[in-house]
C-alpha cells in the first residue's frame, strides 16, 4: 500500500514538473513572440522615418535638430507629416509642423498630469 502511494505521489510530481515545464515554454514562445512583433513596428516606424528623411533632403537640407526631432516621432505623428509632405516647400514649413507635433505632443501629456492629479 505504502509502495502504491509513493509511485502515485512520484508520478503525480513528475506530471505537474512536466507542466510547468510545458507552461513555461508557452511563456516563453509568448514573450519571444511579443519582443518580435514589437521590433517589426520599431523597425516599420524607423523605415518609414528614413524614407521621409531621404524625400525631405531631396527638397532640402536638413539640419541635425530636424533630423534628431524626426527620429523621435512616433508612427502616428510620421503619418501626420507625411499627409502635409506636398504642403511644405521650405524648412520653415518642416519645422512648423514639428513644432506644432511637439507642441500637441505636450498638450497631451499636460492633460494627462492633469487627469493623474485630480484622483
Amino acid at each position: 500500500m505504502e509502495e502504491k502511494r509513493m509511485d502515485y505521489l512520484k508520478d503525480t510530481s513528475y506530471a505537474i514538473a512536466k507542466m510547468r515545464m510545458k507552461y513555461d515554454e508557452m511563456d516563453e514562445k509568448t514573450v519571444y513572440k511579443k519582443g518580435i512583433e514589437k521590433g517589426l513596428v520599431q523597425g516599420f516606424v524607423k523605415g518609414k522615418v528614413s524614407l521621409l528623411k531621404d524625400i525631405l533632403r531631396q527638397k532640402w537640407e536638413l539640419t541635425e535638430n530636424d533630423e534628431k526631432v524626426l527620429d523621435d516621432l512616433n508612427e502616428e505623428e510620421v503619418n501626420e507629416i507625411v499627409q502635409v509632405l506636398n504642403r511644405m516647400n521650405t524648412p520653415k514649413d518642416l519645422q512648423d509642423q514639428l513644432k506644432k507635433l511637439s507642441d500637441s505632443k505636450h498638450q497631451a501629456d499636460n492633460r494627462t498630469q492633469f487627469s493623474f492629479s485630480q484622483d
